[in-house]
């Protein structure tokens, strides 16, 4: 199996990481391939290429950096490896210390995947996915919007917000624990719609199923920032009809290391707050 390898060049200063994880796989005859940026850097051009034909994205950095590949790796239906470089590393498997206690040809060949679910957002004949979530939030203005929330073509709600998201459980220790939301098992299946500073008593969360389908749009003259992942993809406004709903695709992650979700959880946030 060929291992395609994606790394954040801003987090691995003088590629530290990604030597070490070049060396170790080809120290056990693991062929491997690296974008052309980097193996110019590295003087490495034999290993130069595109990754369709691997059967693994091994990705160093930060969940940032894991999200922005998961746009190209769930196309080509590919596992995801995370190396963590970054601050929280929720979408990472393994720290850069543990490469040579992971990084092995039988643990790679024998790896349980994780397939999760992801979010598709449809505005006309634009199409978005998105892995953590999608969240509508004002652009240039602090005026309150009102969104107006309607679930399997049902009328909701209408909530006077800074914002609105929908989240996938892996995106809820993200912009949605920010914004209030709760905190979903990785495994579930579901979509959580989180208003962002709502102006109300009542605005709460609401943890929905993976059947259910939400569309959202925008009362008043303002023009709102549709963001994916937290990227902003296009502008929207009272014209628009947002759908969020589960996508048939997912992504996929390679499991190594023996860490469960809430251990990580501890981890991560419990032992920084």
């Amino acid at each position: 199996m060929k291992i395609g390898i994606i790394v954040n060049v801003g987090k691995d200063v003088g590629l530290t990481v990604t030597k070490q994880v070049i060396d170790c796989l080809e120290k056990q005859d693991i062929p491997i391939q690296i974008n052309s940026e980097v193996a110019a850097i590295l003087n490495r051009e034999d290993i130069a290429g595109e990754f369709n034909d691997c059967g693994l994205i091994i990705v160093i950095g930060g969940d940032g950096t894991i999200l922005r590949v998961a746009q190209q790796a769930i196309r080509l239906d590919l596992p995801i490896l995370g190396i963590n470089l970054g601050r929280l590393g929720f979408l990472a498997d393994i720290e850069s210390s543990e490469i040579s206690k992971y990084l092995t040809k039988d643990n790679l060949l024998n790896a349980f995947v994780e397939e999760r679910m992801i979010l598709q957002t449809t505005i006309g004949t634009d199409i978005f996915y998105g892995i953590n979530e999608v969240s509508i939030i004002r652009a240039n203005t602090s005026r309150i919007t009102e969104f107006e929330i309607s679930i399997n073509q049902e009328a909701f709600d209408t909530f006077p917000a800074d914002g609105i998201l929908v989240s996938t459980p892996i995106g809820t220790t993200g912009y949605n624990l920010s914004a209030g939301g709760p905190i979903v098992v990785p495994n579930a299946n579901n979509l959580i719609l989180t208003p962002i500073c709502p102006h109300t008593l009542y605005g709460r969360s609401l943890v929905l199923t993976q059947d259910d389908v939400v569309n959202i749009r925008i009362h008043g003259d303002e023009r709102l920032s549709l963001c994916v992942d937290g990227v902003e993809q296009m502008k929207v406004s009272q014209t628009n009809s947002i759908e969020v709903k589960k996508s048939l695709l997912s992504i996929k992650l390679l499991k190594l290391s023996d860490r469960d979700f809430f251990r990580v959880f501890a981890e991560k946030i419990f032992k920084r707050s």
